[in-house]
């Protein structure tokens, strides 16, 4: 299998290390579709990353499809998202809102720098931003109901992909969009976030710097 995208990306990075910690085998291409857009069209109709093509050609794209379609190769045993029920749910949820947030701290990023200065429209921005806020004191809540020091996880005592996911997100918004988690506001997300990336499938897929 060849995974394409650059850990830059959330969604990219978050299915490496998911296909880390269930030890798929694979390959990397770490493409920018920013500076490659040519072989981005190639691989995605919509440009976008990432994108898992199998071995027999086969292409996934869209970081919530390559993980349902892992989820079913390594079976429910190891499954990083539950099978069924309320803890399955419990899991999209927090991955759906995690992503959401995501969504809305990328476009307030492109807002700012994709933009000429004087084109940039900031109450647009403010409101993606509040948007991120929202999200955020949200996974906070949910985050919080885990007792500082324990070694549990959201879901339990084993890691999901809610766990990977807000990870990810709270990583991504500390290097590109700092000013949205300001020290001390949402502390149990930051305590998930060391949790995380101390996890050596977090540490074999490093979050690419400025």
């Amino acid at each position: 299998m060849l995974l394409i995208g650059r850990n830059l990306s959330p969604y990219s990075r978050r299915v490496a290390i998911a296909m880390t910690m269930l030890n798929v085998p694979h390959d990397r291409e770490y493409l920018s579709v920013t500076a490659n857009p040519e072989r981005g069209l190639e691989v995605n109709p919509v440009g976008r990353v990432p994108v898992l093509i199998l071995d027999d050609g086969e292409r996934l794209t869209e970081s919530s499809a390559i993980l349902d379609y892992l989820m079913e190769l390594v079976g429910p045993a190891k499954s990083l998202i539950p099978p069924h029920g309320k803890p399955r749910r419990d899991c999209l949820q927090l991955m759906a809102v995690a992503c959401g947030t995501l969504d809305k701290a990328v476009a307030a990023i492109y807002e700012q720098r994709r933009r000429p200065p004087e084109k940039v429209h900031e109450p647009w921005r403010q409101h993606l931003l509040t948007q991120v806020a929202g999200g955020l004191k949200a996974l906070e809540g949910r985050a919080a109901e885990l007792p500082e020091g324990s070694n549990d996880w959201l879901l339990g005592k084993h890691i999901s992909m809610a766990d990977i996911t807000l990870g990810v997100m709270v990583s991504f918004l500390g290097v590109y969009l700092p000013d949205t988690i300001p020290a001390g506001r949402y502390p149990a997300l930051m305590r998930l976030r060391e949790r995380c990336e101390a996890l050596p499938a977090f540490q074999a897929h490093p979050l690419e710097q400025p």
